[in-house]
């Protein structure tokens, strides 16, 4: 059941904002899909600083991406509950604050640690993008926005590897990172201005269990597949990470 005082399209001046209201989505969909890859070029160099073996390393990217998957479902409904916008704009707090994080890191736990914070939110923005434009754009604007929402997650993938290249190679790793704080701020600070107040949440409730065994899936699965890779397939803690997996 769903509670609704109004709609967004019979407000103009919410309509009068929609289109900056998309360049706050797509600035942070960019980024959020930005980090999954732009992290990639600079595996080398974490290497030789971090005096650590790539297989190690690697998980900066591959960490990032499951809590991506782990969390995105959980918010999606959250966002549901609690309202979109509410989520999203958490959402966009706790990614620049994993941003800022990841490039103080000076270790690989930290770094890990960091990432994750950066991807829960990243996954609170991602969950409810998509809707936030459905429920501001008229029918006739949707698959438009909606398209162009698509757009910056390819873009955001395909930019990734060059612009890391540039910016490791001119400032160094962690400012791969750091770029994202002072363009999250402005973003920030124009979402606060035009995102309007929540309009429509759901009365349910989170389906806690389902989202565990869920993130328990995600994170079973993929690190036993790829730790497989390192220690082999009969090892017992792969297998027994493998049946986890089956088991959720």
């Amino acid at each position: 059941m769903s509670t609704m005082t109004a709609t967004y399209q019979e407000d103009a001046a919410v309509q009068k904002k929609r289109w900056l209201i998309l360049i706050v989505l797509n600035l942070f969909t960019f980024m959020s899909t930005l980090d999954g890859s732009i992290v990639n070029i600079a595996l080398p160099v974490l290497v030789k600083q971090l005096h650590l073996p790539m297989a190690q390393v690697e998980w900066v990217t591959t960490g990032y991406l499951m809590a991506i998957c782990s969390a995105v479902l959980f918010f999606g409904k959250l966002g549901d509950i609690a309202g979109k916008i509410r989520i999203f704009k958490i959402g966009t707090v706790i990614f620049i604050l994993g941003s800022l994080l990841c490039g103080l890191s000076a270790s690989l736990p930290l770094l890990i640690a960091s990432r994750v914070i950066q991807a829960i939110g990243a996954s609170m923005t991602m969950a409810n993008s998509q809707g936030i434009v459905t429920d501001i754009f008229p029918a006739t604007e949707r698959g438009k926005a909606l398209g162009l929402i698509g757009t910056f997650v390819s873009l955001g993938s395909i930019a990734g590897p060059s612009l890391g290249g540039i910016i490791v190679s001119t400032l160094g790793w962690e400012y791969i990172f750091w770029v994202n704080v002072p363009i999250g701020l402005i973003a920030i600070v124009l979402g606060w201005k035009v995102l309007p107040k929540d309009l429509i949440r759901v009365k349910a409730k989170i389906d806690l269990p389902g989202s565990l065994l869920f993130a328990i899936f995600i994170v079973t699965l993929f690190a036993g597949m790829l730790l497989g890779q390192q220690v082999g397939y009969g090892d017992s803690r792969i297998i027994s990470a493998l049946a986890a997996a089956a088991a959720a």
